[in-house]
């Protein structure tokens, strides 16, 4: 290989158009995913490309005896924090007038975390079936810096003592790489482990190592000038210099076939990477390895735009989606996220892109404040931002904030309950994580009322703990307990003994009430748009199950329940909406919508539960309480009360004072006597 071509510190145009075309996949995804619905794999590119460079800077810096890690970090400092504090200062300052308080609650626990370069942990943790969904949350892409940070601080300390011990560099990064892979495919099964942990992430960063470490070897290179020869036999007519063009030619073709190909033979019902970012991964290494010399590095890829463009990528891509996502959750997705606004957003954040290179960065890293090292004050600047969105989330979002007043009750009501609480564990003697739902309210009754099921039965938790404290009764929320495993069955089956057990051993629990969304688990379809749609099956373990299979475990579970003495009531499922009602709350930014809600008709409702209902219609010994009417009252189904307040969270799920609407059109007599009743829709 040629000087020319050779891996070297020389600055290389076409790796910042590879690095254009990794944003703008990026971007094109996020604004426009019906265009690009695979456009995230250009994380997966961003990944290669810091791999190769930061090894190459390491590399450089040991072979000229001036690599010191307090210099490294320094670079990395002044490269990463400028257009990072820009963003995160003004994500925050624009949170506090438009988001409501759980909203910037989260948002400034996302902004600490991006600040900490941990934000891929955060998301990681936050994962589930109530997580909010990705363009509710402005800083989401921080997950990949987090990634790229975290190799960052470990990488140079792997190179550096492999320096000073004279052990060779390769065979470390080689068996990193390789468990990195292996515990990617291992780890299939969690999508959200999978996608956001660093451990199944750095072998795409170690792929772009190794490839530099290879590329420097005298052996390599001179295995890539007589493989160059022999490439120019066959595509030159005569004899020509050994420059690596031709071979560069052969590899840079690959590798846009490589990379144009992931985009079409992705499949979205496999978790990521897996196996699939093999692809993208071989097609960035290849055509970083073709060299700048060729026709395709130097008019695809170090054209003036994908250059400029790459250029920028870093503030454009922090900006980019900030601004999709602000404009998401202020407009509610009723219509106002039009294709048009869109394409302003990307516009709007590439120029915010090029004004944070030029004004922020650029000074920054080579003017002359740079010179002055004072990296001190980049540090101290994102301890105070970070600082700053811990505040907003230990202080819950600043509820007080005098704009939100008027939007508070509204506001409150679209917080979702936890999940679990230190009261019911101390009850069910559980730790932490051993059930999905465990929380206990003590009315300092010798009577218990046991909710179980799924996300429904915890919904329903909190008007039924209200007025057992009203009327003198404990309530305990016991779940994942679905008939038949359900969704989530193989994650949350070994609960089912442990809740069943529980529910045997409490000879205080009396009563128990079995609150499920039927319906999906029967027919495996939800409502969108108004339209029954397939439900998420992505996994193999959230397959509809069936009528027969679930009314055949229902009862079963029913009778273990009477054999235990227990007296047993099913909460029919309330009815699903076709949208969501928070995207018609009035909010900051945006007035009330919510006389444009659609209209839920009774009529509709029990078709499309049908098949759950008639299979109550055929269980023994339990009491089935109807839902339907009450909240369908006049043939039209109630989707907020006469104050205006929500009464679901989401589609699906009822707010607290949802609940104790519910507690109080349906359930209270059977929580206040007791007695039996028979289900009439």
């Amino acid at each position: 290989m040629t000087s020319k071509d050779a891996p070297t510190l020389v600055y290389r145009p076409d790796i910042d158009g590879l690095r254009a075309f990794a944003v703008l996949s990026v971007v094109v995804y996020h604004a426009f995913p019906s265009l690009l619905g695979t456009g995230f794999i250009g994380v997966d590119v961003f990944f290669v490309i810091s791999g190769y460079l930061i090894t190459g800077i390491i590399l450089n810096d040991l072979q000229q005896g001036s690599f010191t890690l307090r210099n490294f970090y320094s670079r990395r400092i002044r490269r990463i924090f400028p257009a990072l504090l820009v963003v995160l200062a003004a994500t925050l300052v624009f949170g506090w007038f438009a988001l409501l308080p759980a909203e910037l609650r989260s948002l400034g626990k996302h902004a600490c975390g991006g600040a900490a370069f941990v934000a891929n942990f955060l998301l990681w943790q936050e994962a589930g079936y109530f997580d909010a969904v990705a363009k509710s949350k402005p800083l989401l892409h921080l997950w990949s810096l987090g990634i790229e940070e975290q190799f960052y601080i470990f990488f140079p300390l792997l190179l550096w003592a492999c320096a000073k011990t004279r052990v060779g560099i390769a065979r470390p990064v080689i068996a990193f790489c390789a468990g990195s892979f292996l515990v990617n495919l291992y780890c299939m099964q969690d999508s959200s482990l999978i996608f956001y942990s660093p451990y199944t992430r750095v072998w795409e960063l170690l792929a772009g190592a190794g490839l530099r470490l290879t590329m420097q070897r005298e052996s390599a290179q001179g295995l890539y000038l007589k493989l160059d020869a022999l490439a120019g036999k066959l595509f030159r007519s005569s004899e020509g210099e050994q420059d690596g063009r031709s071979l560069g030619l052969v590899l840079a073709s690959l590798g846009a076939i490589s990379l144009g190909l992931s985009f079409f033979l992705m499949r979205d019902d496999t978790p990521y990477p897996g196996l699939q970012a093999v692809l993208p991964v071989f097609g960035t290494l290849l055509l970083i390895a073709a060299g700048p010399s060729n026709l395709v590095s130097r008019h695809l890829l170090a054209n003036r735009f994908a250059v400029f463009t790459g250029l920028i990528s870093y503030p454009f891509y922090l900006w980019h989606w900030v601004l999709i996502s602000f404009a998401y959750i202020i407009n509610g997705g009723l219509g106002a996220d039009t294709l048009l606004l869109r394409a302003g957003l990307v516009v709007v954040s590439f120029v915010l892109g090029v004004l944070t290179y030029y004004g922020v960065e650029m000074p920054i890293r080579f003017g002359a404040w740079a010179r002055t090292g004072k990296i001190y004050a980049l540090c101290i600047g994102m301890i105070i931002v970070g600082a700053a969105g811990f505040s907003v989330y230990l202080a819950d979002g600043l509820p007080e904030r005098a704009h939100m007043k008027d939007l508070l009750a509204v506001a409150q009501q679209l917080e979702r309950l936890e999940a679990g609480d230190e009261a019911g564990r101390s009850y069910t003697g559980t730790r932490k994580g051993m059930l999905e739902y465990c929380r206990y309210t003590d009315a300092g009754a010798d009577e218990t009322v046991a909710l179980i099921g799924d996300s429904h039965a915890l919904s329903a938790y909190w008007g039924v703990a209200k007025l057992g404290r009203e009327l003198g009764y404990n309530t305990v929320l016991l779940g994942w307990i679905v008939p038949a495993g359900g969704m989530w069955n193989t994650k949350l089956a070994p609960q089912l003994p442990r809740i069943l057990d529980l529910l045997k051993q409490k000879s205080d629990i009396r009563k128990v009430f079995i609150c499920t969304r039927g319906t999906l688990y029967i027919t495996g379809t939800r409502l969108i748009a108004g339209e029954a749609s397939p439900a998420d099956l992505e996994n193999t373990d959230r397959r509809p199950t069936g009528y027969e299979p679930f009314r055949q475990s229902l009862q079963s579970y029913i009778d273990t329940l009477r054999e235990y003495g227990k007296e047993v009531f099913i909460i029919s499922e309330i009815p699903e909406l076709p949208g969501n009602p928070r995207d018609y709350i009035g909010r900051p930014l945006r007035p009330a919508k919510k006389s444009a809600f659609p209209d839920v008709r009774k009529t509709d409702v029990l078709q499309r539960q049908a098949p759950y209902l008639q299979l109550l219609s055929e269980i023994r010994d339990a009491t089935v309480i109807d839902t339907i009417g009450p909240m369908c009252p006049g043939g039209t189904c109630l989707v907020f009360t006469e104050s205006g307040l929500p009464l679901y969270y989401d589609d699906n799920h009822l707010t607290p004072v949802g609940s104790e609407f519910q507690v109080e059109r349906s359930l209270r007599p059977y929580l206040a006597t007791g007695r039996s009743g028979q289900y009439a829709p």
